[in-house]
């Protein structure tokens, strides 16, 4: 991640909130220079200040130096600035937590959904290089004593998964030929929850489907099918619960899986407003939508919308108006 240019964006993308945030932390700052000059008007704290240095200036200059105030204030005023790039707020009424994370995925603690295609096909040289799932492979750190490949150890795992009866539950009673290959398929959000020794560690995985594989590193869906793998999502959620209370998912559907009728940000707002609207009845305390970093700096994700849009979810959560 190019956190320098992140980190410039923000004065640009966050502008509005700097001058709010400056300004109240230079009124913060001279309301400070006038307690301490109050302060400093007792007799012997003002001869302790002038007598006591520091780097060779008196206390007392420095106490009484607005600029020094000023200063300090833009100062904590700009690293704060830092932050626009990360939200989080709580839903009124709620002990549950709405997160934007600017980083990559994996990078965030929680339960990880990893957006997958209907065959749940693991293999390289049927998804590519540039999925979210082709990452998540590439960072397998299998048992030392393994002697799979992590494509062959990825799809094994994920094979013992789809034997639940929830997932056979969704199979569908074509197959589908990738890469020499015959998979089975399954319907559009259908759930896979595995365990993989991701970095080191081991994480809860949803492998969630949202895409079809046309043919090898071709995935395709739509608006509909996405957002319907979205709700379809929460409601199997709603019904066994997650591993992990803390819920990570990406900003889905897009980039190389092929969907062209619905931008990044309406997805991104999709998935915010999906949660907020079920949150009562996931069991899950904080959802981070991880929006990653070249996104926002090619314009794809309008990151101040995206935080008012969660401010108002937070603010004026639909469960106020449910009468069942």
């Amino acid at each position: 991640m190019n956190r320098f240019r992140v980190f410039l964006k923000n004065f640009t993308a966050g502008r509005k909130a700097l001058v709010k945030r400056m300004g109240i932390y230079l009124g913060t700052a001279l309301a400070a220079f006038e307690v301490v000059n109050i302060f400093l008007e007792d007799g012997a704290m003002a001869e302790f200040c002038a007598n006591t240095s520091l780097f060779g200036v008196s206390l007392k200059s420095m106490l009484t130096n607005v600029l020094l105030y000023l200063g300090v204030g833009a100062l904590l005023a700009v690293i704060r600035q830092s932050a626009f790039a990360h939200y989080t707020a709580r839903i009124a009424g709620t002990d549950v937590t709405l997160e934007i994370s600017m980083a990559d995925i994996f990078s965030n603690n929680g339960e990880l959904v990893v957006p997958c295609n209907t065959t749940f096909a693991g293999r390289s040289d049927v998804i590519g290089d540039k999925s979210i799932q082709s990452q998540m492979t590439a960072r397998l750190r299998q048992p030392k004593d393994s002697k799979l490949s992590n494509d062959e150890y990825f799809e094994q795992t994920v094979r013992e998964a789809l034997g639940t009866p929830a997932c056979q539950s969704r199979k569908l009673p074509q197959q589908r030929e990738l890469a020499g290959r015959l998979y089975d398929e399954y319907s559009y959000g259908t759930m896979a929850n595995v365990t993989l020794p991701l970095d080191g560690k081991s994480r809860n995985v949803i492998l969630l489907a949202v895409a079809q594989m046309q043919e090898a590193h071709k995935p395709r869906t739509d608006g509909i099918r996405l957002m319907q793998s979205i709700d379809d999502m929460w409601e199997q959620i709603a019904q066994d619960r997650t591993r992990e209370q803390t819920l990570v998912v990406p900003v889905m559907g897009t980039g190389s899986a092929g969907i062209t009728d619905k931008p990044q940000q309406t997805v991104a707002r999709y998935i915010l407003r999906t949660f907020a609207d079920n949150a009562s009845r996931l069991g899950i305390r904080r959802l981070i939508l991880s929006v990653y970093p070249q996104d926002y700096l090619d314009n794809k994700i309008d990151l101040e919308e995206l935080r008012a849009y969660a401010d108002y979810l937070c603010r004026f959560p639909d469960s106020d108006f449910d009468i069942r």
